[in-house]
């Protein structure tokens, strides 16, 4: 009944929603895991040990996002358009120069991390320059943190950061697979990887280790899900439409394309930044049993965010497709729909945490971490702002125009930061949770006018096909 209920819906709808519901079944993998690594995270190390890996995870993330090629809307947007007008070589030279240059800027980014990871340790043990750092905010010493602490952080940042390079090419072997319409490949792989994470952190807490064998568990996720993605990937280019793409060395591909991948560049950097400022920032205005309160509780309203960001993705192909197709109505309809159903999840989802914070603290961090009832608190209207406009945000990117939502996620991430610089040294962890909600509300109220005049604007096809 149900399988003959959903036929009645147009073919664009059933992709998306398979598609949608392969990623979203990643997702549950990917959370799932997230929340027993945070849940390890805290029984291992404690809210200060917690602090330092946070601190490590945004120093290195933020390197990684700020020099990045991102390559996966790269993919769905270009590749798909190439297989569409029919030049399935252009496609496999768009994806050859994906994949060579996002790996590419994964290596220069770990020789930047590397370079950072003394400057990061002398802030993390309260050395000459974490001093600096707290009085350019207010002058004051940070309690509880020992000046030239012995702790050795810079390992544990040079280790994580191995992962990085191991997982660099995630996004973009996923986005293949989406081409393929083979996302169970995907789950596999995603799965293998969390697994493999999770057995990691379940030996260290069991033979007592710190956090320099906490850190290995990224190498280990990233090495066993990279690889298996990759394999997945090499194994689907032919119902991708792109047999034989890795048996040329060639990367010639339009200019449209590199402009295209630049301005994902800036947003790239621009989200790196949103994802991890908050971090940077704390870390010079309280002290690390703090920040991993704070942390915490924004680790889990990330993962309740996860899946919108999957639904997104899901719908941001057939958008491309349709669009590139000329089918605007149908492109407005598959928006309207999957927006209501991104509300709808939302709804339930942010008000069963509301409802059910406290004891959802303590299965996941323990009772230790009661204090981070508050921040999860205050960011939850963020996370279902996010879902609100998750769908709808993604469109401009689909049709081939990236600043839109580059500018968007700019001037929320000014907005942001204004936020942290006033409300941190206040209101402190709450502070810093009501900046990232700030964010949310800021990025929807630019990016909704930016999806909206998209909506009002023809294809090439389109208009190729008027002028005729």
């Amino acid at each position: 009944m149900i399988a003959r209920l959903f036929r009645l819906f147009p073919a664009s709808d059933q992709r998306a929603a398979r598609q949608s519901s392969w990623l979203a079944a990643i997702t549950a993998a990917q959370l799932l895991s997230a929340l027993a690594q945070l849940s390890l995270y805290a029984r291992i190390l404690g809210a200060e040990g917690l602090g330092a890996l946070f601190t490590i995870i945004a120093a290195t993330s933020l390197f990684y996002g700020l020099l990045t090629l991102p390559g996966d809307e790269v993919i769905v947007t270009w590749v798909t358009r190439s297989l569409a007008e029919g030049r399935p070589a252009q496609a496999a030279r768009i994806l050859r120069y994906v994949l060579g240059t996002t790996l590419g800027m994964r290596l220069v980014a770990y020789g930047v991390v590397a370079m950072a990871a003394p400057v990061l340790g002398d802030v993390l043990t309260g050395g000459e320059l974490a001093d600096r750092y707290r009085r350019l905010f207010d002058g004051a010493s940070i309690e509880g943190r020992a000046a030239g602490a012995a702790d050795d952080y810079v390992t544990p940042t040079l280790v994580y950061a191995v992962g990085g390079i191991l997982s660099g090419l995630n996004g973009e072997t996923m986005a293949v697979l989406r081409l393929a319409d083979r996302l169970h490949l995907g789950l596999a792989a995603v799965a293998a990887g969390a697994l493999a994470r999770v057995a990691v952190l379940a030996a260290v807490l069991e033979t007592g280790g710190g956090l320099l064998m906490v850190t290995t568990a990224n190498v280990a996720g990233g090495a066993v899900g990279g690889a298996a993605l990759f394999l997945a990937m090499t194994a689907s280019l032919r119902q991708a439409g792109l047999s034989g793409a890795l048996r040329s060395l060639s990367v010639v591909v339009p200019r449209a394309v590199v402009r295209f991948q630049a301005s994902n560049f800036g947003r790239s950097a621009v989200e790196a930044l949103n994802r991890h400022i908050d971090v940077l920032l704390i870390v010079g205005l309280t002290d690390l049993g703090q920040l991993g309160v704070y942390r915490a509780a924004h680790q889990m309203v990330d993962a309740a965010r996860r899946p919108f960001e999957a639904l997104a993705n899901g719908v941001q192909g057939e958008y491309s497709r349709l669009w590139f197709s000329s089918r605007h109505a149908a492109v407005k309809g598959l928006l309207v729909r999957f927006t209501a159903l991104a509300l709808a999840l939302g709804a339930c989802g942010y008000g069963v945490i509301a409802l059910f914070h406290e004891p959802i603290i303590r299965i996941v961090l323990g009772s230790d971490f009661t204090d981070a009832a508050g921040p999860l608190l205050v960011m939850i209207p963020g996370g279902f702002v996010f879902a609100g406009v998750a769908v709808l945000s993604v469109l401009p990117a689909a049709t081939g125009r990236a600043a839109p939502q580059l500018a968007s996620l700019s001037v929320a991430l000014v907005a942001q930061v204004t936020a942290l610089v006033v409300l941190t040294p206040t209101w402190g962890a709450t502070g810093t949770a009501l900046a990232s909600t700030i964010y949310f509300f800021v990025f929807a109220a630019v990016v909704v006018p930016f999806a909206l005049t998209t909506l009002r604007r023809r294809s090439p096809a389109a208009v190729s096909a008027a002028a005729l």
